[in-house]
């Protein structure tokens, strides 16, 4: 799994390509832990090259979510994949994060 920061003023867009798997969630939680999201007040997750998305995945965007609303900040969700984006509305996911199906 690739993870790519781009920093820009109160917003960091975050690149991810791969699988969110177990593995890959165990990764995206110690990058996201590396973020100082108090200077953060929008997280974009860019998840064009995201195929597939585990529980143990979601639960880090949830950890993401609960960190950065703590600073008043909010997560948005990017270029979801049709399985993915419906899958994140099914379990009420938007109701959490600002989620953008891909074009």
């Amino acid at each position: 799994m690739e993870f790519k920061v781009i920093p820009q003023e109160d917003q960091a867009r975050i690149e991810i390509t791969g699988n969110i798997d177990e593995r890959g969630a165990e990764e995206m939680k110690r990058r996201f832990l590396d973020l100082d999201l108090s200077s953060y007040k929008q997280i974009v997750l860019d998840f064009s090259g995201v195929t597939f998305i585990g529980s143990s995945g979601i639960g880090k965007l949830l950890l993401l979510y609960k960190n950065l609303a703590n600073h008043d900040g909010e997560v948005h969700i990017d270029n979801l994949s049709k399985d993915i984006y419906t899958m994140f509305k099914v379990v009420k996911l938007d109701k959490i994060f600002k989620l953008t199906p891909a074009p």
